[in-house]
């Protein structure tokens, strides 16, 4: 019983082996038979573009040789794959559209591939397959290196601009919480000569206290000592991060530049200039939306120019401070990395060497691949190798192989030797230059002012003496003023005409009720207050012998 139990399960066992060993062979058979109906042709055409180094086509002994990056591996690729091609060039080295440039010969399935650098983006997937990505592309600018650093002047470099905002607005604010205070205190206690302080006093003690500067009001109340000494702390741990970062700063200074993306590019005005029908012009030819589309301002105002490839020297010297140039970073590297050698040749300083300097930030971030027609029958095959050449690394390393381990020419050229320069101390220059204006300017209306006020007083005084002191004539004419000449009329008998004067004057003042007793308070022509009092002899005489 078990050995027929055996011998049925060995059987069974037997019979499912045999079935997939058959099912495996058909669709070993099946698999072969689909490879060959879609193997790779012996010969193919390609296209590409001059973009070196990562492509190139020259013209040797009549026919069209591939050079860089690109060609050497599709080289190995051919080598491995068993085939043969040829090099048709576009008319035009742009990527183009479906009539033009690269793009217009795959899309009319002039050629087989294009063997360049293309850069992936949806837009150009209606005209062209593209391969397995083989690196990434990082669209960014080269600049003329600046002489100064973007951070400023060296004694606003320790804080950002945040920061000297928000010191502004507690210079602003505080002052009139320590008034605020004190008079709500004074108020609630109905205590009014206890921290009577203006406004313009708690504004100049804030002030003061940030330049370590003594002050002229004193705290009494302990709500008022409190704001004092938080106001106090924080100017303290203010001025000490303040006085350790300027000393950083001075000692061993970071080297920035202006701009890191499109949006500084178009804000700050730059001027661009870039490969016509590359990577930036195609985006921009573009109606739909895109990361460049923001350089279409610029572009409407004149400050976006595009070149045919051409050499790298005639790409530089149009560079300057204020023209960028905008291009693959790898490619920007190897011109500033040829630059560098040849002034390093000519024996130049080192400081003269690094001319150039690459934006530390991108505009634009996509992949690049190989190109396809549409319904490409050779895509998958070349792709199976590419796809082994990028994981083993073969790619990358052939791309830095020609630049150097350390970074040529970086944005902060990490300087041990540093001086102060007369820049640093520039807006020390202009912060002395406003004082002095502002001082001046004040000066010039506390003169105004004072002249005027004067010229009111004086005006006042004189219609003032013009009332109280109207002429006396006798016999035609004027009576002195003189105290003696006064006594000698009166001693004459000129008594009526002195006390109709002195009647006159003494209606015209005011009267004031002084320790028990009514007086008139009269001016004389020096500007001094006189009591004459009421109601008694001497008010009449009294104002003839003063």
């Amino acid at each position: 019983m078990h050995i027929s139990r055996a011998l049925l399960v060995a059987t069974v066992i037997w019979s499912q082996h045999c079935t997939r060993y058959v099912d495996s062979q058909d669709n070993f058979e099946n698999k072969t038979n689909s490879e060959a109906e879609t193997s790779i042709p012996s010969h193919i055409t390609v296209t590409s573009w001059n973009d070196m180094p990562f492509s190139g086509i020259v013209q040797e002994n009549g026919i069209w040789v591939g050079k860089g990056y690109a060609f050497y591996i599709f080289n190995m690729i051919s080598s491995k794959l068993n085939f043969s091609y040829t090099i048709i060039p576009p008319e035009e080295h742009i990527l183009g559209n479906k009539n033009k440039g690269i793009l217009g010969l795959l899309y009319g399935k002039k050629v087989d591939m294009a063997v360049a650098f293309l850069p992936v983006l949806p837009e150009m997937r209606q005209f062209c397959t593209f391969s397995i990505s083989l690196d990434e592309m990082r669209l960014t600018a080269v600049m003329k290196r600046p002489h100064e650093s973007a951070t400023g002047s060296g004694l606003l470099a320790p804080f950002e601009r945040t920061v000297w905002i928000l010191v502004l607005a507690s210079l602003i604010f505080v002052g009139p919480v320590i008034y605020l205070f004190a008079s709500i205190r004074a108020k609630l206690w109905h205590d009014l000569d206890s921290e009577r302080f203006s406004l313009t006093s708690c504004f100049w003690f804030v002030y003061s206290s940030l330049l370590k500067q003594g002050t002229n009001i004193v705290a009494t109340a302990d709500s008022t000592r409190m704001l004092f000494a938080t106001w106090w702390i924080f100017i303290l741990i203010l001025t000490s991060f303040y006085t350790a970062n300027l000393t950083a700063f001075l000692t061993k200074p970071q080297f920035t530049l202006s701009i890191s993306s499109v949006q500084d590019i178009v804000q700050k005005g730059y001027s661009w200039v870039t490969y016509k029908g590359r990577t930036v012009d195609f985006l921009l030819s573009q109606n739909s939306y895109n990361d460049l589309s923001l350089l279409k301002v610029s572009q409407r105002q004149g400050k976006g120019v595009f070149k045919y490839y051409e050499p790298s020297k005639a790409i530089l010297e149009s560079v300057s401070k204020r023209k960028l140039f905008l291009a693959e970073a790898h490619y920007l590297q190897t011109l500033i990395f040829q630059d560098y050698m040849n002034k390093t040749r000519n024996r130049l300083d080192h400081n003269l060497r690094c001319t150039y300097v690459i934006m530390p930030g991108s505009i634009l971030v996509t992949s690049r691949a190989f190109g396809f027609p549409h319904d490409s029958v050779i895509k998958k095959h070349v792709n199976k190798m590419l796809l082994r050449l990028v994981e083993t690394g073969i790619i990358h390393h052939r791309q830095e192989e020609d630049l150097p381990l350390a970074e040529i020419c970086p944005v902060d050229l990490r300087s041990t030797e540093r001086q102060l320069r007369n820049a640093d101390l520039l807006l020390t220059y202009k912060v002395i230059v406003a004082g002095y204006a502002i001082a001046a300017f004040i000066f010039l209306f506390e003169t105004i002012y004072a002249f005027v006020l004067i010229r009111v007083k004086n005006s006042k005084q004189k219609k003032t003496r013009n009332s109280l002191f109207p002429r006396v004539t006798l016999q035609n004419r004027p009576i002195k003023n003189s105290p003696l000449e006064k006594r000698i009329n009166f001693i004459k008998g000129n008594t009526a005409n002195i006390c109709h004067d002195a009647g006159n004057i003494l209606m015209q003042r005011k009267q004031q009720f002084i320790n028990g007793r009514s007086y008139y308070v009269v001016t004389d022509k020096d500007g001094d207050r006189r009591l004459i009092p009421i109601r008694t002899p001497s008010a009449f005489l009294f104002q003839y012998t003063v």
